[in-house]
């Protein structure tokens, strides 16, 4: 019965996104058009949003054998998740944890109740194979929250189900924390509502979202990334690109389903750039061992690439060029002053829902904090890695193209390096 009743507040819950696609002709341009003007402020004002090192004092006797609930379903989110919750577990040693997430989790001391991240999928066609699933595994938490109720739910990005599971928490009475906010200015306003409705804080992580979800009557408390605390590790470029042996990074996605879309763009590019630049160096970096092995079966059915290798998570090494998808790792790169391409690959009809419903102006996390493009940024289709390779090519070899992108984004450093982050989430999510 329980899921069924999901089931059909998963139906009703469509109705706002037909409204939506209804007013989009003429509400998506001027939502793009604002949100451009607010990020430009942002990113120009003279005292940009600071993350205060200051925070609610946590009573570690308050907390003895109380319980986390948290949930991070992707590889990210289970990363920034762990780091947090090591900060938690420093400030009130005697606090459990247990949820759902992934390796990261486990190896910051939480008991993880069901493992999800290796589950996460995005997209219409990938989803509905898998509704059974999440459909069971709301149905856990809602009897978890009404069995043996966590005394704060701790939901870490992913906000398909996650906004779902606090919306039904914090109606139970439980206190939710919301870190990673939720892109619903990018592309879903209607959603910033019921996010007022579903937290009692929101965390964010970037500086212009606490005006975008404070002007909408969140509780919103810019804390900062953490994975950008200070002090950040040193710039992976130097003065100028190598030319005779540029070293490229190559970064097609963190989930299965992702790569797997995304590799065949990924490897056209980079055999064109290995053979415009033979000397190229050309390292692929994968953060989960599956989508890595997803990555392999596509290039096993290829022709091999001159100096293409597969590498782990870890970015460390020097750098030219970065060819990377949209999301966190695009910050990633800004933050190590690595001029890229970033790119996402939509079908046709993807690209006409693009241009009616999606709000947001730049799909970069980098391009979002600047306030204006300073990465090339392309939405491409089957058979766009020639577009792509063009792009690097350009950044390659016109070096005043790539010190001024460099330049650029040592603003983009600027904002995102912030002392103690994780601590700060820490002592809100503990707040009494």
């Amino acid at each position: 019965m329980r899921v069924l009743l999901l089931f059909l507040a998963t139906i009703a819950g469509v109705v706002p996104f037909i409204l939506h696609v209804l007013a989009a002709p003429v509400a998506t341009p001027l939502a793009r058009r604002r949100l451009r003007r607010l990020l430009e402020r942002e990113a120009s004002a003279a005292s940009a949003v600071r993350a205060s090192d200051a925070g609610p004092a946590t009573d570690p006797s308050a907390w003895a054998g109380k319980t986390i609930f948290v949930v991070a379903g992707e590889p990210s989110g289970d990363r920034l998740a762990a780091r947090v919750i090591e900060a938690m577990r420093a400030q009130a040693p005697g606090i459990r944890v247990r949820g759902y997430g992934g390796p990261a989790l486990v190896a910051a001391g939480a008991r993880l109740d069901r493992e999800i991240v290796e589950h996460a999928v995005v997209g219409f066609s990938a989803v509905v194979p898998s509704l059974a699933y999440w459909w069971g595994l709301c149905a856990r938490s809602l009897a978890i929250f009404r069995e043996t109720p966590p005394d704060v739910v701790l939901t870490v990005d992913f906000p398909g189900l996650n906004l779902r599971l606090a919306r039904w928490a914090k109606k139970r009475g439980i206190r939710v924390v919301h870190l990673v906010a939720p892109q619903t200015w990018a592309w879903a306003p209607w959603r910033t509502r019921r996010l007022r409705r579903a937290v009692d804080r929101l965390l964010v992580t970037f500086p212009f979202e606490q005006a975008v979800f404070g002007d909408a009557g969140v509780p919103t408390t810019y804390v900062g990334h953490p994975l950008f605390e200070t002090p950040l590790a040193p710039p992976r470029t130097g003065d100028a690109p190598r030319l005779e042996a540029p070293r490229v990074e190559l970064r097609p996605g963190s989930r299965r389903r992702d790569v797997r879309r995304q590799a065949p763009l990924v490897l056209e590019a980079a055999a064109r750039v290995a053979s415009r630049f033979p000397g190229a160096e050309l390292v692929v970096r994968i953060a989960s061992p599956r989508a890595a092995t997803a990555f392999g079966a596509v290039l096993a059915g290829r022709a091999a690439i001159p100096g293409l290798r597969l590498e782990g998570a870890g970015a460390d090494g020097p750098v030219d060029v970065a060819l990377t998808t949209s999301g966190t790792s695009t910050a990633e790169l800004a933050a190590a002053l690595v001029p890229m391409v970033v790119f996402y690959r939509v079908s046709p009809l993807g690209r006409l829902g693009k241009a009616l419903l999606v709000t947001s102006p730049f799909i970069a996390m980098a391009n979002l904090l600047a306030g204006k493009e300073v990465v090339p940024e392309r939405l491409v289709g089957r058979g766009g890695g020639a577009s792509l390779a063009d792009a690097l090519g350009a950044l390659l070899s016109d070096r005043a193209r790539w010190t001024g992108v460099r330049a650029d984004l040592e603003g983009v450093r600027g904002r995102l390096a912030r002392p103690g982050v994780a601590a700060r989430a820490a002592r809100e999510i503990l707040a009494p």
